[in-house]
């Protein structure tokens, strides 16, 4: 990497002062900077830099962290890509040992602490900061707890971002690193920990960004930009506290209030804490504000910590505890809740107590938010700038002030206190790019350290204050204010190098040099120069005063003599000095410092920072020389002092004619001149100095050739002439130019040498035009296209500047004549053939003989077509075809035809290649052709090849252990047409792609029949994300990404055989028998060419592959010194041990190889012995082993036969042994390290399969493997929904065909088609609103509010139909039902989320004690109606394991007396949370033994034998329907018959109220909830009339109330369950009662709710409000709602019994038409007449149908 350096000084203009600059390109864009010592430490992206912070330049290797690989959704996974690393923290955290702490994105948001020579000391293990470059973290440190508390927005980037708090105290120990303090490690700490989450289902969408932090002596501040609570969207600026010393979690002292400077448009960007010294010390707040809708500008305001922000927080606790005002807030945090006066904060509180004893209460409301800004005071504002950074600083008795711009300025001011800012220096930086907000201010130099885009800058203010000599210069003449005189040392430093009480900056002390005479004097003698000071210091003994003249390179002093008390005189250097040593620098000058000292102690006593020496003999010409004061032209030479008496006027000259200052380029010239006051000979002239000529004797310059131009004209030049070498005069700027670069008549002919010929302009001594053209601005400005088809045809348009108004005769292109089609200034023509290629320009030859040329050059060329690939595609068509030839980009256009087919082009980006996007073709063999410009055409005559779509047969095998490594093998037809073809496998956020090339690609009978081979990749360890094995993968395949068949099979893994493998490996000799490895139940998933034995570098070829083991030959000899390389590994395995005789076997399974053993080869004395035995007596002992063995296996079957009969009867799904160590072999390995191996467990218990008529009960399944059963596994949508999250609602559901069902829902089947085009009219009728306004007036007379929730039902999407009804209790609920369908599911989901609660909570109270079938009775109902009361109900509460589709297992409590109707019930309410089903569509597979052969009773769970799991599943639709058919209960009861209830009425009150108990707290909070206000509603609160404001609080519980009784219709399941409507009856009565919002309530809800009402009591519903709400979808168009309405037919019957009721009050809806909207009688008598005819004409029709 290469770095740029760059010093620089610059004396800024602003004041004259001189800031060294040094600035630094690091290549990457810089982010956080921090400032140790001398170093300076600089996080880019990617990479940690230390520079020196006093030269910028490296003194240590650069720490490279990123890119890292990386995957935000998946810790262990393969699929990773290179994530950069961007630095969100960087800080000291350790003085003494200058360790620095780095957080940055990578590994989701880690941090780590390094030194300061970059070695690592300790990273953290989890996420801690945001993951991505935009969103905000800041750390602040609390160094004697050695804790940083950081904030942090949340990212959605990755599936760890909720484990991040968004604000948490960390530990900085070693020992504990970046862990939440807690209990454990702070023994002050004993609730929770130091951290702050947001709400699970609000922290994806509550986004806050944290902009600065602090701390005080008792509270953390944070200070962010967000919304103010969850119901709002706008972003506004707040300020966050919570207690620093407290032994409670953040949440407890939690508190948040907006901060707002000028008004809440604004939004802070930056800002900064400082402490006031001139008011006791306080700490103030500075905050830079800018526009949020990002428009420039620019607010800076100001707030004391303690009298404005900590005073704000202490009213807003008042108002809230001592007063019990609004709501505590903060939505985001917690549910939010009233505030609630409490007795202890009725004490006064001052603002100097520290409030966190009073906050933390478990009576007090927590956290608290509060709504009243505070508001800053404002102290700059500038409506043009755009800011990024501010830094404040203190400097002796002032703050400096360092405002950076987004343009890349910084401003520096000193800020008074007094609010305000005097700005003193303003310089742009050279990236011009906002300036970074992290600035440092580098004390002990002066300088500051900015960052902008991809540089850092020193600005350096300290080397100024050493060239101040004395205190007046160093205090006066200097704006420094960095600088101050040192009294000490009399000299002016910075104030790091001088004591503080000798540094000031005050020059009221210093003594002044008030005139100078004179300021300036010649090199060449010397002179006399008079000082008056304000005053003259004292000589001390033997002191003089001298007068030094000094610049950056030399010095030299006089001796001064004073005139009086005040007043000096001292000479200028001796002559030789100056002319040895004074440089004269800009405009024969030089500029010298004149200082005032006393000697030889070389005290400072004044300065004059500028006094000038000027050189009159530097001087050449007469005229430079009189231009300077005090310098005189004195025989031919400049000098201050002249002896000539009479003084003569210079020489000087000028040209004859003045158009002779232009002059053409590459010719000779001669320029006539006259002369003044000159002598005129030897006299020559030149031309910038370079070009010499010379003067003839009557003046005339003669200069043999001017310089060729190349492509620019009228360059400048300047003539001088010369008089014996002696400049005279003053030069005369000339311009040189040359013809053909002229592009326009009249520039070309306003110089005398060209002439405009033929549409060009060309020199008239080169006399290649005869004849001049007329003069025309016209020109060709461009034309398209640049290249042509030799054949022709192609049409060409040429741009012309303006407009023509003459007749084209002939236009051109490259001597080609073209066609003239259309002629403005845009002309258009059609170019002809040319025999070959060829360019030159376009001519365009007018009628009044102008004639125009083109610049640029049109070309023909000759085009073809060399290859395209691919050559074999799939009909499906989207692969994209690339032909390659020559100039095929050419023309207008080109066109690409698959035979007939037109493939659609994509936009060029290479010269000679045409690339398209094939259609879909059928399969075949097609010709390709490319046409340009509906003329050329291209063949090369090869063919293009489609084949069918690729066609998948087999897959095989499906099962792999989860190391992977299987050989599948994938079978079909037309493979070999993709170019790659992706093989994925994937399970939630894991996903592993394999890549098959087309080499690897198997094709037979003309590429028809195809086949390729992959292995399985491994699966991750089991974690949070991924299940252990056994698990299901999908598995699907992608041919050119185009072709996707998507999850074709799943793939079925399990758990990897456990080797038990000797850690010291052991040698076997070599026998030349087979080799016996025990491994059982490899066959389960893995295949023998899976597998592989070695033996050094020699296969040992396999014999025998079964579940107990394998089998193979050993080689008869090793392979020496060749090294084996296993797996396409680098790793290179030597074939022998120590090229020895011993070979190491290898065992392979799959991918990953095992040292199990050595084999040797070393022949042992022993094996000669068998030679001793004779072949008699080795036949001998082998006849006698057989007879022994024999004996032996009949004794070990009649033992098995005598032993096994007892063992039958124990259960065969009794715990399982684990296999003993096998003592034969080293290689022999057992299967797990498990109890029970896992392929023994499937070998002993029967599949599924054989349970078809059994019932199991959980308890007694003691196995632990019944899960490992091998089964067929089907892939449901379920599979899918289990990925994802779980919805938010799982009981109830609001879709729109649901939601209007709380209007009207019909339980008859209307048959619609009879009436459908007469309803349809009447439909449109009612949409008019004469007719919609009489028809309402009569439903109101007649009070029909049956037909009105019809009218509501009709017209739910159009509110405004609904105005003209009177605001009744129906209608209001009407109203409300219709806003609800216009809202977003986000927003109905958060709103129904409380009687979700509700409902899942009541259907759980319900489920867990018995309940009646047949009388739909439950023993916890909390409504008499549904109570089921008897005296003894005896039943058992069991857990059933239930299998679901083999997708997904369960626990599921039940009751021995529940039916299976209520068991299918209870699993749908389970099955609700990922599945949307209903009861009776599902199947419970049961047993067939002890089937309940009951005539009255409903069979109920106890009656069954249960020893295994209840496999459950969908019905199909076949027998889903035969079986509704079929249903018909004949059983008499279920628990008891009516007769047997208990109906004393004491006994029912008691256990309705012991019922309701249950429910209590449930109820509260439900209430409570309500209490807040639903914000949805306040769009209906909009629609009431101010007459019913008053009652806001009764309408909004009644309309909450009638809610609550048709929840039952949103429900999923059970939607039409007495008990739960029962008890929802009984809530909403109870919620009325409550609020007394009727008159007349039963006794039951006296009874149960008066406890209620007296809890509730102290709620004042004056108070009430409901929050705002504005939000609203588009509304559909007419068209979508008619559609909507007439396809409905629930729609269609109420139209009908609304048409009904026209036909009965007809008269006065027609009298109420004609008296008030005349004018529209007639079309509605014509639509009612179409209706009649309609109705008539379907009734006849219904009526033959029926006969």
């Amino acid at each position: 990497m290469f770095y740029i350096l760059l010093i620089t000084n610059i004396l800024l203009t602003i004041n004259g002062i001189s800031i060294n600059i040094i600035e630094k390109d690091l290549n990457n864009t810089i982010e956080k900077i921090l400032l140790i010592n001398n170093n300076l430490f600089i996080g880019t992206n990617n990479i940690l830099h230390r520079l020196s912070s006093k030269t910028l330049n490296k003194n240590l290797f650069s720490l490279k962290l990123g890119p890292q690989f990386d995957n935000s959704y998946c810790r262990s996974c393969n699929d990773f890509r290179q994530i950069d690393y961007h630095f969100k923290i960087l800080l000291l955290i350790n003085n003494k040992k200058n360790h620095l702490l780095l957080c940055g994105t990578i590994y989701q948001g880690i941090c780590q602490i390094i030194d300061e020579n970059f070695n690592f000391i300790i990273n953290s293990t989890l996420p801690i900061v945001a993951n991505d470059q935009i969103n905000s973290t800041i750390g602040l440190i609390i160094p004697e707890k050695n804790l940083i508390y950081f904030g942090v927005t949340y990212t959605n980037d990755g599936v760890y971002r909720w484990q991040i708090p968004n604000i948490s105290g960390r530990s900085l120990n070693i020992t504990n690193f970046m862990k939440i303090l807690s209990s454990n490690d702070d023994d002050t700490i004993y609730r929770d920990d130091l951290s702050l989450r947001f709400m699970p289902r609000q922290q994806t969408t509550f986004i806050v960004q944290y902009i600065y932090t602090f701390y005080t002596k008792n509270y953390i501040y944070f200070i962010t930009n967000q919304p103010n609570d969850i119901d709002q969207t706008t972003i506004i600026t707040k300020i966050i506290r919570f207690c620093r010393n407290s032994s409670n979690s953040i949440i407890r002292t939690y508190s948040e209030i907006p901060l707002i400077c000028f008004n809440s448009d604004w939004i802070i960007k930056s800002a900064q804490t400082i402490i006031d010294i001139n008011n006791n010390n306080q700490m103030i707040l500075i905050g830079l504000f800018i526009k949020r809708d990002g428009s420039n500008g620019t607010n800076i305001c100001s707030w004391k910590i303690q009298n404005d922000i900590d005073k704000a927080f202490q009213d807003n606790y008042k108002n809230c505890y001592t007063m019990g005002i609004g709501q505590r807030g903060l939505n985001f945090i917690k549910p939010n809740e009233p505030c609630r006066k409490d007795e202890s904060w009725s004490i006064g509180i001052t603002n100097d107590n520290d409030l966190c004893p009073w906050i933390i209460s478990d009576r007090l409301p927590y956290p608290v938010g509060g709504i009243i800004p505070i508001i800053g005071r404002l102290f700059y504002e500038n409506s043009f700038e755009s800011s990024s950074a501010l830094q404040l600083h203190p400097l002796g008795s002032s703050i400096l002030f360092l405002q950076g711009l987004t343009n890349g300025t910084f401003k520096l001011g000193i800020f008074d206190f007094l609010l305000n800012i005097n700005w003193i220096y303003s310089y742009q930086l050279s990236t011009q790019l906002p300036i970074l907000s992290n600035i440092l201010f580098d004390n002990h130099t002066a300088s500051y350290f900015l960052a902008s885009g991809t540089k850092i800058y020193r600005l350096s203010f300290a080397g100024d204050c050493a060239s101040h000599l004395s205190c007046d210069e160093c205090l006066s003449s200097s704006n420094n204010v960095f600088c101050g005189w040192c009294s000490t040392t009399e000299r002016c430093t910075i104030s790091n190098d001088c004591p503080t009480k000798s540094w000031r900056q005050e020059n009221n002390q210093c003594i002044h040099i008030i005139n100078v005479q004179p300021l300036n004097a010649s090199i060449d003698q010397s002179q006399w120069i008079n000082l008056t000071l304000s005053k003259l210091p004292q000589l001390e003994h033997n002191e003089i005063y001298q007068c030094i003249f000094s610049n950056k390179i030399v010095s030299a002093s006089t001796q001064a003599i004073k005139l009086d008390y005040n007043r000096l005189s001292c000479p200028t250097p001796s002559n030789h000095y100056r002319k040895e040593n004074i440089h004269l620098q800009i405009g024969n000058e030089s500029k010298v410092r004149l200082s005032i000292v006393k000697w030889p102690s070389n005290t400072s006593i004044a300065t004059i920072p500028e006094f000038i020496f000027y050189d009159c003999s530097s001087y050449s010409s007469c005229e430079s020389c009189r231009s300077q004061i005090g310098c005189q032209w004195c025989s031919d030479r400049c000098s201050s002092i002249c002896t000539e008496k009479t003084i003569q006027q210079c020489p000087s000259f000028d040209l004859i004619d003045t158009s002779n200052i232009f002059i053409e380029s590459g010719k000779s010239i001669d320029i006539p001149l006259k002369f003044y006051n000159t002598i005129k000979f030897s006299l020559e002239c030149r031309l910038n100095e370079t070009i010499f000529g010379f003067i003839d004797q009557n003046y005339i310059c003669h200069i043999s050739k001017i310089p060729e131009l190349t492509n620019e004209n009228d360059q400048i030049v300047y003539l001088s002439i010369y008089e014996n070498n002696i400049s005279i005069g003053i030069p005369i700027k000339m311009f040189i130019y040359r013809c053909d670069l002229y592009d326009t008549c009249d520039k070309c002919q306003s110089r005398l040498t060209c002439s405009w010929c033929q549409g060009k302009c060309l020199s008239k001594q080169d006399k290649q035009c005869l004849i001049n053209s007329q003069c025309t601005s016209l020109k060709i400005k461009d034309f398209s296209p640049k290249k042509l088809p030799l054949y022709g045809e192609t049409l060409v348009i040429i741009y012309l500047n303006e407009l023509i108004n003459d007749k084209i005769l002939e236009i051109t292109l490259a001597d080609i004549p073209c066609l003239i089609i259309k002629s403005t200034n845009r002309i258009e023509c059609q170019s002809n053939k040319s025999n070959s290629s060829r360019h030159g320009p376009i001519k365009i030859h007018f009628q009044n003989s102008i004639i125009l040329y083109s610049q640029e050059f049109i070309q023909y060329c000759q085009s073809s077509i060399n290859s395209f690939n691919p050559m074999i595609v799939y009909e499906f068509g989207g692969q994209i075809l690339y032909i390659t030839g020559n100039n095929l980009i050419i023309g207008n256009y080109q066109q690409i035809f698959i035979g007939n087919f037109q493939c659609l082009l994509i936009k060029q980006t290479i010269t000679n290649v045409l690339t398209c996007r094939l259609p879909s073709i059928l399969s075949g063999s097609y010709n390709i052709t490319v046409i340009i410009d509906n003329k050329t055409i291209l063949n090369n005559g090869n063919i293009l090849k489609v084949t069918p779509n690729p066609i998948v047969q087999d897959i095989n095998p499906i099962i792999s252990f989860a190391s992977g490594g299987r050989l599948i093998t994938v079978r079909g037809m037309y493979f070999s047409s993709a170019q790659s073809i992706i093989a994925e496998f994937s399970y939630k956020q894991w996903n592993a792609k394999l890549k098959i090339i087309s080499n690897d690609i198997i094709s037979s009978n003309n590429g028809m029949k195809s086949s390729f081979s992959f292995r399985t990749p491994e699966i991750p360890s089991p974690s949070n994300e991924f299940n252990s094995p056994p698990i299901d993968i999908d598995f699907s395949l992608h041919f050119d990404d185009l072709i996707i068949l998507p999850n074709l099979i799943q793939f079925h893994y399990l758990p990897d055989i456990v080797l038990n493998i000797s850690s010291n490996p052991p040698t076997l000799p070599y026998t030349g028998e087979e080799l016996k490895l025990h491994v059982e139940n490899l066959t389960e998933a893995l295949s023998m060419e899976d597998i592989q034995l070695l033996i050094g570098c020699n296969e040992c070829k396999l014999k025998t592959f079964t579940s107990k083991g394998i089998t193979c030959q050993p080689p008869t000899q090793l392979l020496i010194n060749t090294p084996l390389l296993l797996n396409n590994q680098h790793d290179q395995v030597a074939c022998t041990l120590y090229n020895t005789s011993i070979g190491p076997i290898r065992f392979r399974i799959g991918v990953h190889n095992h040292l199990i053993g050595y084999l040797s080869y070393i022949r042992s004395s022993s094996s000669s012995s068998s030679s001793r035995y004779s072949v008699t007596k080795i036949i001998s002992l082998s006849l006698a082993s057989c007879l022994l063995t024999i004996s032996l296996l009949t004794l070990s079957r009649f033992s098995y036969i005598k032993l096994r009969k007892p063992k039958e009867k124990s259960s065969s799904l009794s715990p399982i042994k684990s296999n003993e160590q096998n003592d034969r072999a080293f290689w022999s390995t057992t299967t797990s390290a498990i109890a029970g191996p896992y392929y023994q467990v499937y070998e002993q218990i029967p599949s599924s399969s054989s349970h078809q008529n059994t019932l199991a009960r959980a308890p007694l399944l003691v196995c632990p493997y019944h899960h490992h059963y091998k089964q067929e596994y089907s892939t449901l949508s379920l599979m899918q929904q289990l990925e994802i999250n779980i919805p938010f609602l799982t009981t109830i559901s609001v879709e729109h065909e649901q939601l209007k069902k709380l209007i009207f829902t019909s339980d008859n089947i209307y048959n619609s088609s009879n009436h459908y085009q007469s309803m349809e009219l009447f439909y449109d009728l009612l949409g008019m609103t004469p007719f919609s306004e009489a028809f309402i007036d009569q439903l109101i007379v007649n009070n029909c509010n049956d037909l009105c929730k019809y009218y509501g039902y009709i017209f739910r999407y159009n509110p405004l139909n609904l105005k003209s009804f009177p605001l009744t209790r129906e209608i209001s609920f009407i109203k409300l039902i219709s806003i609800f369908l216009f809202q977003s599911k986000n927003d109905l989901c958060e709103l129904f989320s409380l009687f979700d609660k509700l409902i899942n909570s009541l259907i759980d109270l319900i489920d867990c004690g018995p309940c009646d079938q047949l009388l739909n009775r439950s023993i916890n109902s909390i409504s008499s109606s549904t109570l089921l009361l008897l005296l003894n109900i005896d039943y058992n509460c069991l857990e059933l394991l239930i299998n679901y589709e083999n997708l997904i297992r369960f626990h599921l409590p039940v009751l021995d007396c529940d039916t299976m109707d209520q068991i299918k019930q209870k699993i749908n309410h389970y099955l609700n949370t990922y599945e949307n089903i209903s009861h009776e569509e599902i199947d419970l597979i049961i047993p067939s033994l002890n089937i309940c052969s009951c005539n009255h009773q409903i069979p109920i769970l106890k009656q069954y034998t249960i020893n295994s799991t209840i496999l459950c599943r969908k019905k199909s639709s076949w027998n889903y329907f035969s079986e509704k058919k079929r249903e018909k209960n004949f059983f008499l009861y279920h628990l008891c018959t009516e007769n047997q209830l208990i109906k004393d009425k004491n006994l029912i009150n008691n256990k309705l109220k012991e019922n309701k108990k249950r429910l209590q707290k449930i109820l509260n909070n439900f209430y409570e909830e309500i209490l807040n206000g639903f914000k949805i509603f306040s769009i209906w609160e909009k629609q009431i009339n101010e007459k019913n404001q008053n009652n806001l609080f009764k309408q909004y519980i009644q309309l909450v109330s009638d809610l609550i009784r048709r929840l039952n219709r949103l429900m999923i399941c059970r939607s039409t369950c007495p008990i739960i409507q029962s008890c929802l009856n009984v809530i909403a009565d109870g919620l009325e009662f409550i609020f007394q919002t009727k008159t007349e309530f039963s006794s039951e809800i006296e009874l149960l709710f008066e406890d209620d009402r007296k809890y509730f009591a102290s709620f004042d519903t004056n108070l009430f409000k409901i929050p705002s709400y504005s939000l609203i979808d588009s509304l559909p168009s007419t068209l979508d709602i008619r559609s909507l309405i007439l396809t409905d037919h629930t729609s269609m019957e109420c139209l009908f019994k609304l048409y009904q009721f026209y036909e009965l009050h007809s008269e006065p809806i027609n009298q109420h038409i004609g008296e008030n909207h005349v004018s529209v009688l007639l079309p509605v008598h014509h639509l009612l007449v179409q209706i009649r005819q309609l109705i008539n004409s379907d009734s006849i029709r219904t009526n033959t149908t029926i006969i």
